[in-house]
């Protein structure tokens, strides 16, 4: 059956979906809907949420006019970077430029709960089932742009005006130098840990061991700069998975753990 797309501003799209548990008559009726939904709309793909099913559900129409399902999908893999002009049902008046993978590797289930996996080739396809997933985790490429930028695209949407280029987040961001900086001096205490095997004279080793002290408290200082960076781009872009905040307490953490490990490790040896 037909239903009705969720259409900007509709914010039932802001829900985070659920997985699919119960692969029954259900299941099915629900994936028959967003099928012919998407032929009444002569749409290419659509996920659940699009007609206000919460679950992660994903349908792709082949090039042979067939229909792919993927029922709780997960990219688990991406490789390489593009830029793909997009479009979206939920926001009808706009075309944007969105980074993509080129690439990516995704397991799912088929409609009777059978796990699947599937590597995707072709830039296009893997920029529509990244895009459908952005969906299924509540959000679209506005909201991966500075809050000030989309306000304004939105208000052009409200007012019919001119939509302006996203200001889309991106691909890298400078707090990646705290943590680039960060592994040098962490490989550099690894170092010292070895030194003793290639018969070094005390006073080397005391020196080692001196420049271990002073680089541990370095790396707390640059982890505790990573967090502040990271949280202020938290603010400029909303639903950047490369800013969530528990991405980066997971970085800090990492690098905390590893720093304590190595300085221990240097008393040990070399104290």
């Amino acid at each position: 059956m037909v239903q009705k797309l969720v259409i900007y501003p509709d914010e039932r799209v802001n829900i985070a979906c659920t997985d699919v548990r119960s692969f029954n008559q259900t299941l099915w009726d629900v994936i028959e809907d967003i099928k012919d939904t998407m032929i009444k709309h002569n749409l290419d793909a659509l996920a659940a949420i699009q007609i206000a099913y919460p679950y992660n559900i994903v349908l792709i129409k082949e090039a042979d006019g067939s229909y792919s399902e993927y029922i709780n999908p997960r990219i688990i893999g991406s490789y390489g970077k593009f830029d793909s002009i997009e479009t979206t049902a939920y926001y009808p008046e706009i075309t944007q430029i969105v980074p993509r993978a080129q690439r990516i590797k995704v397991i799912y289930e088929d409609r009777h709960g059978k796990p699947k996996s599937i590597d995707i080739d072709d830039e296009k396809y893997a920029a529509t089932f990244q895009r459908k997933v952005d969906y299924l985790f509540g959000g679209t490429f506005l909201d991966k742009v500075s809050k000030a930028h989309r306000e304004r695209v939105l208000e052009a949407l409200k007012n019919n005006g001119l939509i302006p280029q996203v200001e889309i987040c991106p691909t890298f961001s400078k707090k990646d130098y705290f943590v680039s900086f960060t592994d040098k001096l962490l490989f550099i205490m690894g170092l010292t840990l070895v030194s003793p095997f290639f018969n070094l004279s005390k006073e080397t080793l005391n020196t080692l061991y001196t420049l271990d002290k002073f680089l541990l408290p370095i790396i707390f200082v640059l982890m505790i700069g990573f967090f502040f960076y990271a949280q202020y781009e938290a603010k400029k872009y909303s639903q950047c998975s490369s800013c969530q905040i528990g991405n980066n307490i997971g970085v800090i953490i990492k690098r905390f753990i590893t720093g304590i490990v190595l300085a221990i490790g240097a008393y040990i040896i070399l104290g």
